[in-house]
């Protein structure tokens, strides 16, 4: 669906149009419950927004290639967890489905609607990554293969033909979320905080953090070359960012782009 519709009688959304709109600050979305950023479908009486994935309204089970032979039904309300205790969590980003879902009851898994449209592989450079179900190596970000926080799984990865090079999902946003909270937290909403004191701090501090990746990975050598590894790690940042924050124009994919230059 075209950014430039207007929505009408959407059913989590009755009483009012959806229109277009593209603000320079970030949201939580009323369909997955998850953050986004830029271009949205907003309701300006009733400050209410989506990312254009959570548009989606279909109720005939749809099929993603990554999965064959696993039906999805798109869900309004996260399945009920087996336990109080346990979380259902999204299998690409590991973040908890709180809200819209793709939902395969069969086989157990669930994918917020912007993850379902991750791209299935990228060629950078002289290297095509591939979305992978399993992570066998260090993630180039955390150079680790376990996520901190994504329960017994790892979530999806992009790994390189070689097997060599690794990238969690939830790594490469969690690059841009991290300075876009730092960001935030410094100018109450959307603007550069970076010629305030503190925000210039966090943004030399993100710096820092992004050069000990790049030295503790290991990356600066074995033919990998420190300048490669950065086109990399930008390369994916702006795309696969642009795509889970849903914002297409990758507006927030390209400041951070910047912030790692």
């Amino acid at each position: 669906m075209a950014m430039n519709v207007i929505l009408r009688n959407h059913p989590t959304h009755p009483n009012h149009e959806l229109e277009p709109q593209n603000y320079a600050r970030p949201y939580t979305c009323h369909g997955c419950k998850q953050k986004g950023f830029g271009p949205r479908y907003r309701c300006q009486n009733c400050d209410f927004d989506f990312h254009q994935a959570c548009t989606y309204t279909g109720t005939d089970p749809v099929y993603h290639d990554y999965f064959p032979g696993s039906k999805f039904m798109f869900l309004r309300n996260p399945p009920e967890p087996c336990h109080p205790e346990c979380k259902i969590r999204c299998d690409a980003c590991r973040n908890t489905i709180k809200g819209f879902v793709f939902h395969s009851e069969e086989d157990d898994l669930d994918l917020h609607p912007c993850c379902w449209n991750l791209e299935r592989s990228y060629q950078i450079e002289d290297m095509k990554f591939n979305l992978n179900k399993k992570v066998k190596g260090k993630c180039m970000w955390c150079n680790s293969k376990r996520l901190k926080d994504g329960g017994t799984d790892n979530g999806w990865s992009y790994v390189s033909n070689s097997g060599k090079y690794h990238v969690h999902v939830a790594c490469v946003t969690e690059i841009a979320l991290e300075a876009w909270y730092n960001n935030n937290r410094t100018d109450g909403g959307g603007g550069s905080s970076s010629t305030s004191s503190r925000g210039g701090q966090e943004f030399l501090a993100l710096k820092k953090k992004l050069k000990e990746v790049q030295v503790v990975g290991g990356y600066g050598d074995g033919g990998f070359g420190k300048n490669k590894f950065w086109r990399i790690l930008k390369f994916l940042v702006k795309t696969v960012v642009s795509i889970v924050i849903g914002d297409p124009t990758m507006i927030l994919a390209s400041f951070f782009v910047d912030l790692l230059s």
